[in-house]
Formats: C-alpha cells, sequence, structure tokens
C-alpha cells in the first residue's frame, strides 16, 4: 500500500498529525529569536593597545610588533594585520573558519599576557573576539542647556543602570566631549618658591587621600573593623590639604594654585544633531532576541522621560530593530502576496474552487511547521531564514499542484482513482523532490558569511519543501477524495493552447536539428551573457540610514578637525530626507585604534514611506557637496550593516590595494600615484590613501647634562609631564561615583610652545633650572600611521563603488597597476571585500558542480538510463541565458544572492523534465510508439508543468521587486530563478524532447 492509501486509511490520525505541526510551528514562531542575520561567528580576534601618547614608529616597534609576533604562533592563525597611531595600535588576527574562536582567544589572551611585562610601562590592552555584540544595536543621544559633564554624569549613572537591567542588554558606552574632573591648577611662581614640583604635589594629595584598615577588636560580642582615614569629604578639603611643611609653615594646595570644576584635555568630540551631546551605544547579548531587547529598552526610556531633569532632551539615533521588524515584516508581507498570487493561478488553470483550496491549503500546512524545525536546530527569524520561506512559497505548492491535477484529470474514473492517480506520480514526485533539496547539500563547503547566511535559508527551504512532499503524497489525497466526489470528470484537455504545443512538439521531435541548433544558441547566449553581467559580492540594501567616515589631514588638531566636520554637519542637517544624525570625533563605531583627526557621522534617515530617494542616492548627493564643502577631508560613506559586516570580517572596503616594501616613507611615495589613478577610474570613490607628515616635537634629553643635576633620563620626563600634561593624583569619593583629581599648570603655560623651553626642573638638590639646561627641542614630520601584514609593511590604498560593478572596477585598477613599475623588493595585492568575493565564486562554483552531480545521481536512479538523465540535466546550463539575461535587463549584479539563485535552479528546472520524461517512457512501455508516446506525454503533462512554473514565478515576484525594508537581499536570487525559469520551462516542453527523439531514434 502506497502513502495515498495509508493516508486514506489512517485519515484521522494523518489529520491530527498535521494539525499538530502546524500548532507547534506556531508556537515555535513565537519562541524563536530575532535578529536581521542569523546567527554569525567570524574568525578574527582583535587587540587595541593604548599606551600614551608614543609616537606611530615607537608603537609599532615596541607595542605592535612583539604583540603580533606573539600572536603568529597560534594554532589556526591566517593573517594578522596591524596600524600603529600616536599611542595607540590595532591588531586584527585572522584564523581559519574551522578554529574554535573560544579557544583561540583564550590562547591570545595567554599569548599576550606572557608578553606585558616587555611592553612600556601603563600600557593597557584589549582583547575581544569579534561578534556581532560589540555592534550598537541602539544609539541614544542626550543633549540640553546643561554641562556636557553634567549630561555625562546623569547618562552614566542615571540611565545606563536602567538600561542595563533589560533582559538581552550587553555593552553600553557612554561617551562625550568633556567628563566631570576636579583641577589642582598650581602657579608656576609659587611652586618654584616653595621648591616643588607638579609631580610633588601630587604624590603629596595621593598619600592623603586614603582610607585604610589598621586593625579590629571585639567589644559587647561584636567584631568591630579599624580604619585608618584621611579621605576628603568636599572640594574644600582639597583646597586645605597640606603639601609641605617648611620653617615651621604649612604649605597647602591653596597656598600654591587653586582648586575648580573641571575637565580632562579634548581628545573626543561628541555631537547630537549639531549639538554637545552625550552618546550611549547599546549592544546585544549574543542569542538575545532583538525585538524583546527593543520593548524593554522602550520601557525603560519611557519611565526615564517621566522623571527626566529639566533641560535635558533624549532622542535615539539609530535603531536597529525597526529595521529588523520592518525587514520581518515585508519578507512576511512577500510570503503571503507570493501564496496568494500562486492561488489564483492555480484558480485560473483548474477553474475549481473546490480543487484550488485542497492544494492551496498545504502553503500555511508546510510553511508553518518549517518554524519548529528552526526551533530545534537554533535558528533564528530573521532575513535569510524568512528569505528561504519565501523563496519556498511558489515550490511548496508544486507537488500538491501536480496531485490535485492529475486527480482532477482522471476524476470520472471511481473512487480508487485518487489513490491510483497519487500512485502514478509518486516516483517522480519524490525525485523532483529531492533534486531541489540536494543543492543544498554542498553548501557546507561554502565558507564565512556567504556560508552561514545561505545555510539558513537552505534549512527553512528545504525543510518546507520535504514537508509539501509529504503533504502531497498523504494528506492532499485525502481531502482530494471528497472533492472528486463533488466533481466531474475532466479527461484530458484539447484547448487552443494544447493543439498548438502539440504541433509545435510534433515539429521538433520531426525536425531534431532544430533542437540542436535551439541548445546551442541558448549555450552561446549564456557565454556571451556571462561576460556582460557585472559581478559583485553582497546585494546593498537601504538600511534607512548610513555612516560618514571621515579623515581629516594628518597631525589635525582637534579645534581644526571640529571646524571642518562641521561644515559636513550642516549640509547633513540641510538634506531633507535626514531625521537626526551623531557625530564623533576621536572615536568610531566598533573596536578600532582612532586618532584624534579621524571620527564618523552616524545618520537615520526618514521612513521610507516619507522620503522620494533611496539612501544611495541621498549618499550620492551629500558626498558631492562635502567633498566641495572640505576637499581636504578623505571620506568614506557606507551603510551601518554594511560596514558591520566589513569590519568583523576583517575586509571593510570593497577594494584594497596593498603596497608591500620595506621602507614606509617609500611605501608612502609609491601609494600618492595609486591613489591618483583610482580617483580616476569611473565608478570608484571614497578613495583613500596613506596619512602624511604627522607634526612631532622632540625634547632630546641630554643624560649627561641631566647627570650633572643629579637626575637620569626617566626623572626629567616625568616631570615633564606632569608639567604639560598634568597627573591624576588621585579621586574625590562621593556617595556613588569618583571624581578624579588632576594636577597640572595652567593652559597658558603648558599649551604655549613659545613658553615650553622656559618650563622649570627640580634638581636633586631642590634647584629649578629651565628644561632647556638639559634638553633641546627639534621638530619634525613622523609618519601618521604603520601598517603591517604578516610582518611585512605595507602601505594601503582603498576606495568604494557608485554605480558600477565590483568585477569590472578591480579589472580596470589590475590593468593600470600592471603598467606602473615599482623598485625592486616592492610588491602589491590586491584585497579588500575582492579578496572575499573570490573566494567564494570559487567555493560557489565547486557547490555547484557538486549540485549537478547529486542531482545526476537522482536523475539515473530514477530513470536507470544515462540519456534521459543528461538530457534533463542538459536543460540546468541552457537556461542560465535567462537568469544572467534577466539580471543584465534589471542592472542586477552576478553577487552571492544571484549566484544562489542559480544554484537553486539546477534543482528546479529538472523537475519538468522528470515529470515530462518519466510520464513518456511509462507510456512508451505500455506499447505505445515513441513518438507519440513523448507527445502524449507532452499533451498531458503540459497544464502542470504550466500551473508549476507559474505558480513559482508568481510566488517570487514580490521578492523580485524587492520592496519593503531588507528585500534587496533576496531580490537577485529571485531574479535569477525567475530568468532561469522561465526560458527552462520551454527548453524542457520542446529542446529536451527534440533532442530526447535524436538519439532514440539512433538506439
Amino acid at each position: 500500500m502506497n502513502a495515498a492509501g495509508l493516508a486514506l486509511r489512517h485519515s484521522r490520525a494523518a489529520a491530527l498529525l498535521a494539525v499538530a505541526l502546524v500548532i507547534g510551528g506556531v508556537l515555535a514562531a513565537r519562541a524563536l529569536p530575532s535578529s536581521i542575520y542569523p546567527p554569525l561567528e567570524f574568525p578574527r580576534i582583535a587587540i587595541i593597545a593604548h599606551s600614551g601618547t608614543l609616537p606611530p614608529q615607537s608603537m609599532s616597534l615596541i607595542v605592535t610588533r612583539p604583540i603580533e609576533q606573539a600572536v603568529m604562533g597560534v594554532p589556526g592563525i591566517r593573517r594578522v594585520r596591524s596600524r600603529s597611531i600616536r599611542g595607540a595600535a590595532e591588531i586584527s588576527a585572522n584564523f581559519d573558519p574551522a578554529t574554535n574562536m573560544i579557544v583561540a582567544l583564550q590562547m591570545v589572551q595567554n599569548r599576550v599576557a606572557e608578553i606585558n611585562g616587555d611592553l612600556p610601562m601603563g600600557t593597557e590592552l584589549q582583547v575581544e573576539r569579534l561578534t556581532p555584540a560589540i555592534f550598537p544595536v541602539f544609539i541614544l543621544t542626550l543633549s540640553g542647556t546643561l554641562p556636557t559633564a553634567d549630561l555625562y554624569d546623569y547618562a552614566n549613572f542615571v540611565v545606563k543602570p536602567d538600561i542595563a537591567r533589560v533582559p538581552g542588554a550587553g555593552t553600553i558606552e557612554v561617551q562625550a566631549s568633556d567628563t566631570r574632573e576636579i583641577e589642582v591648577i598650581l602657579d608656576p611662581a609659587r611652586l618654584t618658591a616653595a621648591g616643588l614640583t607638579v609631580v610633588d604635589v601630587s604624590d603629596a594629595l595621593n598619600a592623603q587621600n586614603q582610607i585604610l584598615p589598621v586593625g579590629r577588636f571585639q567589644e559587647s560580642g561584636l567584631q568591630h573593623l579599624t580604619l585608618a582615614s584621611g579621605l576628603w569629604k568636599n572640594v574644600g578639603d582639597i583646597a586645605k590639604a597640606p603639601v609641605l611643611v617648611k620653617n615651621g609653615a604649612t604649605i597647602r594646595v591653596s597656598d600654591l594654585g587653586t582648586v575648580a570644576p573641571g575637565a580632562p584635555d579634548r581628545t573626543l568630540l561628541v555631537t547630537g544633531n549639531g549639538r554637545d551631546a552625550v552618546v550611549m551605544s547599546i549592544s546585544q547579548q549574543i542569542g538575545a532576541n532583538i525585538l524583546d531587547l527593543k520593548a524593554g529598552v522602550d520601557s525603560a526610556i519611557a519611565s526615564l522621560a517621566k522623571t527626566l531633569p529639566a533641560g535635558i532632551r533624549m532622542s535615539r539615533v539609530y535603531d536597529l530593530a525597526q529595521f529588523v521588524e520592518e525587514s520581518i515584516a515585508s519578507v512576511r508581507d512577500a510570503i503571503l502576496i507570493g501564496g496568494f498570487l500562486a492561488i489564483i493561478v492555480l484558480l485560473v488553470f483548474l477553474r475549481d474552487w473546490r480543487l484550488t483550496m485542497i492544494a492551496a491549503v498545504t502553503l500555511p500546512m508546510a510553511i508553518i511547521p518549517t518554524f519548529v524545525f528552526m526551533w530545534l536546530f537554533g535558528g533564528t527569524i530573521n532575513l535569510m531564514s524568512m528569505g528561504g520561506l519565501a523563496v519556498a512559497i511558489g515550490l511548496v505548492i508544486d507537488d500538491a499542484v501536480v496531485v490535485v491535477e492529475n486527480i482532477h484529470r482522471r476524476a470520472g474514473e471511481g473512487g480508487s482513482s485518487v489513490v491510483d492517480a497519487v500512485q502514478q506520480l509518486m516516483a517522480p514526485l519524490v525525485s523532483s523532490t529531492l533534486t531541489t533539496v540536494v543543492v543544498f547539500a554542498p553548501l557546507g563547503l561554502l565558507s564565512g558569511v556567504p556560508g552561514q547566511f545561505f545555510r539558513a535559508l537552505s534549512l527553512s527551504l528545504s525543510v518546507a519543501v520535504l514537508i509539501s512532499l509529504a503533504l502531497s503524497i498523504s494528506i492532499v489525497p485525502l481531502m482530494a477524495r471528497w472533492a472528486a466526489s463533488h466533481h466531474r470528470p475532466a479527461g484530458e484537455s484539447h484547448g487552443r493552447f494544447e493543439r498548438a504545443y502539440e504541433r509545435a512538439l510534433g515539429w521538433m521531435i520531426a525536425s531534431p536539428l532544430l533542437a540542436v541548433v535551439v541548445a546551442l544558441l541558448l549555450a552561446a547566449l549564456t557565454v556571451v551573457l556571462f561576460y556582460r553581467v557585472g559581478t559583485g559580492f553582497f546585494p546593498a540594501a537601504d538600511e534607512g540610514g548610513f555612516v560618514l567616515d571621515y579623515i581629516t589631514p594628518a597631525g589635525s588638531a582637534l579645534s581644526e578637525t571640529d571646524r571642518q566636520v562641521k561644515k559636513m554637519e550642516q549640509i547633513i542637517s540641510e538634506t531633507p530626507e535626514v531625521a537626526s544624525y551623531s557625530r564623533r570625533t576621536g572615536s568610531e563605531l566598533g573596536l578600532f585604534a582612532t586618532a584624534q583627526n579621524t571620527g564618523d557621522i552616524l545618520v537615520r534617515l526618514k521612513p521610507r514611506n516619507q522620503r522620494s530617494r533611496s539612501a544611495e542616492e541621498i549618499i550620492s548627493e551629500v558626498r558631492d557637496k562635502v567633498a566641495e564643502a572640505a576637499p581636504l577631508v578623505d571620506i568614506e560613506f557606507v551603510q551601518l550593516l554594511q560596514d558591520m559586516l566589513g569590519d568583523l570580517q576583517g575586509d571593510p572596503e570593497p577594494i584594497e590595494v596593498k603596497i608591500f616594501g620595506d621602507d614606509p616613507d617609500r611605501l608612502a611615495e609609491l601609494a600618492g600615484p595609486v591613489e591618483e589613478m583610482m580617483n580616476k577610474v569611473q565608478g570608484v570613490v571614497d578613495v583613500v590613501g596613506v596619512q602624511k607628515g604627522n607634526p612631532e616635537v622632540t625634547w632630546t634629553i641630554d643624560p649627561v647634562a641631566a647627570g650633572r643635576y643629579g637626575l637620569t633620563v626617566q626623572q626629567v620626563s616625568d616631570q615633564l609631564a606632569g608639567n604639560w600634561l598634568g597627573e591624576v593624583a588621585t579621586n574625590l569619593r562621593l556617595a556613588d561615583r569618583t571624581v578624579p583629581v588632576r594636577v597640572r599648570l595652567p593652559d597658558a603655560i603648558r599649551l604655549d610652545p613659545n613658553k615650553l623651553p622656559q618650563t622649570l626642573v627640580k634638581t636633586s638638590e631642590g634647584k629649578p633650572i629651565p628644561v632647556s639646561e638639559v634638553a633641546a627641542m627639534q621638530r619634525a614630520n613622523g609618519q601618521g600611521e604603520l601598517r603591517r601584514e604578516n610582518l611585512r609593511p605595507m602601505a594601503v590604498v582603498s576606495g568604494r563603488l557608485e554605480g558600477r560593478d565590483l568585477g569590472s572596477a578591480v579589472a580596470e585598477i589590475q590593468s593600470n597597476l600592471d603598467k606602473q613599475k615599482l623598485p625592486i623588493g616592492y610588491s602589491y595585492e590586491i584585497g579588500g571585500q575582492y579578496l572575499a568575493q573570490q573566494q567564494s565564486f570559487r567555493e560557489l562554483l565547486m557547490v555547484f558542480a557538486l549540485a549537478v552531480v547529486l542531482v545526476f545521481t537522482i536523475l539515473v536512479i530514477q530513470f536507470r538510463a544515462w540519456l534521459p538523465a543528461i538530457l534533463i540535466l542538459l536543460a540546468a546550463p541552457l537556461s542560465l541565458g535567462g537568469a544572467l539575461l534577466l539580471l543584465l535587463l534589471t542592472g542586477t549584479d552576478l553577487n552571492i544572492s544571484s549566484a544562489m539563485g542559480i544554484i537553486l535552479l539546477v534543482g528546479l528546472v529538472v523537475k519538468n523534465g522528470i515529470m515530462l520524461l518519466d510520464f513518456s517512457e511509462k507510456l512508451h512501455e505500455e506499447g505505445e510508439p515513441f513518438d507519440t508516446a513523448i507527445a502524449h506525454a507532452g499533451r498531458i503533462r503540459l497544464r502542470p508543468i504550466l500551473m508549476t512554473t507559474f505558480c513559482t514565478l508568481f510566488g517570487l515576484l514580490p521578492l523580485a521587486l524587492g520592496l519593503g525594508a531588507g528585500a534587496e537581499l533576496q531580490k537577485p536570487l529571485a531574479l535569477a530563478v525567475i530568468g532561469g525559469l522561465a526560458l527552462s520551462t520551454p527548453v524542457t516542453l520542446l529542446a529536451v524532447p527534440g533532442l530526447y527523439a535524436v538519439f532514440k531514434r539512433r538506439q
């Protein structure tokens, strides 16, 4: 007894199982976490080192190189890149994709800890595994009439704890231009008269502001702790603090200077909508549901708004959860619209509402239970998994359509015709469904982000298709038995269209040369189109915002950078589609070492229904205006999620030209012509080259001269640092926070280059001498940054794209680079996302080849012969011309998404061929001549083939239109499938039978 007969015999159990799966799917869908992408793992670890204000050369030599050498010995390492700037270094370690990154992180931390003692004293290290959790999902700004330091305190001590209590909230970073500090500003003349230095005052204050346990005792059965305390209670206590007793007189802090609230020297600027503000970046814990996190954050903000002090305003600059909601909603709408269109197609062909509803009911019964398996496999509701269901809409109905149509045709053959109709289709149904599923089996060979993306899509699509097969051979016959009893016999259809097809098929069979010519023409078309279609990597999506990264000329002061960036802010504020924006100078989104002349502006656009232009169109206009207003500033525009994926992979730029050599100065010279060349390549924008000419002033200390005064180089350096930078002596402890206490000289002295030589240094005998007695000042231009890859010095010139595909742009750059002659010992490589694209394309080619082999294996098993399997499979490469043509007509690149569509096409185009040739073989075995059998089979199978094809095409139509947030990710895939399937249908219905006739006659 076949599955259909078994289902009819156990109808109640089959119905109960189907209903149980649907209920389970509803519950699983509510329990599954939501996110924008599938859970992603990146084989990359970043190390950030901060070491005072060391110049790039020193950072590279005594900080960066030891860390690089330590990390290079970790098993599984593929590439180590470093970037050294003034006072900071960034080391990026990329591992083999198969590496256990938890173990790799522990090994890197251990290796770095081993060499920590060899690094300069005070070096701060941060070692992190790169995950999406380091990037914010919400960004808030606080602004108002209060000083920035007060805003920072409110954000850090009031807002942050409330949001941190929200389940799923990860790291919360608070940034502001100023933070609270108490400044002890000393008068140089009074210091000299007292024979003191800044370091002396700092040490004295640190020694007094202490609380220490000094004993314990028991009394009345209680244990008492004994403390010795000299803690200050308020700012007034600092001014009264004694520093030195001289000749019986106590010299206090107030005798040497003033004590007042202040802020550290600015190294960071933060604004919100063009005004001083505090920025709060909220990340998401790994595995948390972003929609639940959004609900919690919204509730916390609503509660805070009720108690917000006067003069403080809180606004949201970035909200990834909103984009997730909109994206999932748009895919959900695509599923509903695609399903509705597929049902309309069925109704048009069948012209019977009962049979149409039977086939249509498989849509929810196949889609909803898929969530159960997503939950079992640890998946999430994201753009890719939901995209798999949207793609599946046109496929899950196919098997039911074929079964219903066959039952419809044989409705007059009695009650047992339902079972007989399904039994007739059992083998081709299983084979055609398996060909769709097995094409995803080799996806395990696809590494990196593309592999993780499309494994989520393939899981949901494959499960839905397999469930639809089970429904089609069990539940559908159960319902069809009822429908058949209320339906008149249909028999074979002999309409005008069927007769026209029969004549065309007769010509193709009678003139086999015509089939050969058609096949050759389609093959030639495919080859021509392949070289005409542009290539890309990931499809760009309109995320409702963008990031403007900027780099002012090397060595630019913070005030000069601020002046240039204010011009950009003015342009952004005048753009009508902009809802809000925030700016940071001296910091960036993510985990980076950032110089003071570097930063970013995060821009949030108005919702799509409130603007007529796309994000790319807005970026193009703003780019031109910014380039005109600030021509000396290097700028880069990128949408946030694209930027995040690029940064996490270690390839943030689409195009990178890496020049390797030994001399950093020579590398910088060679990078100049490359940058100039890339600026001239059409479609390449946001070109950023090497930062040159970082101004430095070096005070060279004469050890002999210092020795005459009883001083060492270290002692002189410590006194100069105290005079010019100041020293954080201690912290004033308040009830719920601590406030740093900095001791320094007045700004008029320490920040005036003309007065620096007059700075006094105390000798070992306590006598003050000018610093010029022991040191000489020299001015020079050093490197702005130094880069290395696998310990090789390099210079990098990067660029982005606008209105051009990645493949052709790189080809032109490669051609131009080949014309440039490099000195002996110097070489160049092209990297960036282009390198990742090439690797992914190579892996996709292997996946495609293995998918073809697997499909061919199923075909051979089904037909037990080579010839029909080869001819059916031949439709796949011949249909590629249709996919490439539609990509070319719509201006869509051949990227990761469209390549996945082509791989899926391999499994889809053979389905119709299986149905056609399987039936013709059966008729031939029953005694019909071959020409008659194939014509008869074509006539019988024409309608189900057209029905399944149109159901698939119309089911994919909403995705192909790319409507709604995030729809751009699946659009290339849908276009490739629609174009290929549209061409493969006539190929299968006409060319394949014609070619089959050629070989059959020869046999």
